[in-house]
C-alpha cells in the first residue's frame, strides 16, 4: 500500500515542518501539561499550524506539496494504525447492552447532526464533520471524516473547536454531576464512555471520579471509535445524496466505497485481537498512530485562516452544544438501562 511514500526523493519542507509541528504538539500534550486541562495532541497539533500558518501566511504556498501530502497519506496511514487501540474482546467486556448503547450514541448523535445542521442551514461538510467528532472520537473521528469528505479547511477547524469545547465542558460536567448526585463510580464511568468527545477527555474525567470509572469509561469509549469505519461510509453516502440533490453538482470527490484506510483500521483491529503483537509494539504503533494523525492536522492548521474561521459562525456552536446536550442525556438514560438490565439478571 503506497501510503507513505513521498512524491519526490527531496523531503518536502512542507512535510518536515507538519512533522516538527506534531513533535511540538507531543511535548505539550504529555501527561500533566496541555491534555488536562482538555487540549489533546491532536487539537494542539492543529491549532498550533493555525498559529504559524497566520503569523506567516506564505508558508501554506511555499510548502504546498508537502503539507498537502501530509493531510492526505501521512494522516490516512495514521487513521489506520489507530486501529491498533481496540481489540475485540476488550470491546465486549461491558456486554451487550454496551456495545448497543455505543450504536445508538453514535447513530443518534450522527442523525442529529444531519437533522439539524441542514435545517440551520449548514453545509453538509460542516454539520458532518461536527457530527463525527461529537459522536464518536473527536479530533480521530474528525480527521478521518475530513480524509473522506475533503471538507474545506474552515469547516474542519471549526469541528474541532467544538469538540475540544464542549469535550472540555464534559469533562469536568458529568463527574459535578457525579458528586452532585452521589452516583456510582460505574455509573460515572459508562457515562464518560458514552457522552465524552475525546480520548483523552475520556480518561482526564475518569481519573477525577477514580474508583471503577476508568475501566468502565474506556471500554464504552473505544466501543464507540471501534464504529469509525461504518460511520465514515455512511458519511460518504449522506454527502454524495445531499450533493445530487443540488443540479448540476459534482460528485465525484465523494468515494462511495470504503477508503483504503479504512480497510487498514479493520485490519489493524483484527490483528490486535489476535494477541500476536506484544504489547510494546502495540504501545509503539498507536503512539505512532497518534503522531502521524497530528502531522496531518498540523498541515491541515497551517493552511487554514482566522478569518476563515470566524466566518463559519455560530450556527456551528450551536450545533455542537445541541449534540452534547443530546450525548449527555442519552448517556445517562441509557447508564440507567444497562445497569437495571444487570440487576435484573
Amino acid at each position: 500500500m503506497r501510503v507513505l511514500q513521498a512524491p519526490n526523493t527531496a523531503l518536502p519542507f512542507g512535510l518536515l515542518l507538519s512533522f516538527l509541528l506534531a513533535a511540538l504538539a507531543w511535548l505539550g500534550a504529555v501527561p500533566g501539561g496541555l491534555a488536562s486541562w482538555g487540549l489533546g495532541l491532536l487539537p494542539l497539533a492543529m491549532f498550533l499550524g493555525m498559529a504559524l500558518g497566520n503569523a506567516a501566511p506564505a508558508l501554506a504556498q511555499h510548502g504546498h506539496a508537502g503539507f498537502g501530502f501530509a493531510r492526505r497519506h501521512v494522516m490516512r496511514t495514521g487513521i489506520a494504525l489507530f486501529g491498533f487501540q481496540l481489540g475485540f474482546a476488550d470491546l465486549l467486556a461491558v456486554g451487550w447492552q454496551g456495545v448497543l448503547a455505543a450504536v445508538f450514541v453514535v447513530a443518534s448523535t450522527l442523525g442529529l447532526a444531519a437533522w439539524l445542521g441542514k435545517r440551520m442551514g449548514l453545509q453538509a461538510s460542516s454539520f458532518l464533520l461536527i457530527g463525527a467528532g461529537s459522536a464518536i472520537c473527536g479530533g480521530a473521528a474528525i480527521a478521518a471524516a475530513d480524509s473522506v469528505l475533503r471538507a474545506p479547511p474552515t469547516a474542519t477547524s471549526a469541528a474541532l473547536g467544538t469538540a475540544v469545547v464542549f469535550g472540555t465542558l464534559s469533562m469536568f460536567a458529568i463527574p459535578g454531576f457525579q458528586w452532585l448526585f452521589n452516583l456510582q463510580a460505574d455509573f460515572t464511568g459508562l457515562w464518560l464512555g458514552l457522552s465524552v468527545h475525546e480520548l483523552g477527555h475520556v480518561v482526564a474525567g475518569a481519573a477525577l471520579v477514580g474508583g471503577e470509572a476508568p475501566t468502565f469509561a474506556l471500554i464504552e469509549k473505544m466501543l464507540r471509535v471501534a464504529l469509525l469505519a461504518p460511520a465514515m461510509v455512511w458519511l460518504a453516502w449522506h454527502m454524495v445524496r445531499e450533493q445530487r440533490k443540488q443540479p448540476g453538482a459534482q460528485v465525484s470527490h465523494v468515494s462511495m466505497q470504503p477508503p483504503l484506510f479504512l480497510w487498514g483500521f479493520l485490519s489493524a483491529v483484527v490483528l490486535k485481537s489476535t494477541g500476536v503483537l506484544s504489547i510494546p509494539l502495540e504501545i509503539a504503533l498507536v503512539d505512532l498512530s497518534q503522531l502521524l494523525m497530528a502531522t496531518g492536522l498540523a498541515a491541515l492548521g497551517v493552511g487554514t485562516r482566522w478569518l476563515d474561521l470566524r466566518a463559519a459562525g455560530g450556527k456551528v456552536w450551536v450545533l455542537g452544544s445541541a449534540l452534547c446536550i443530546h450525548l449527555w442525556a442519552a448517556g445517562f438514560v441509557l447508564v440507567h438501562v444497562i445497569q437495571s438490565g444487570a440487576a435484573a439478571h
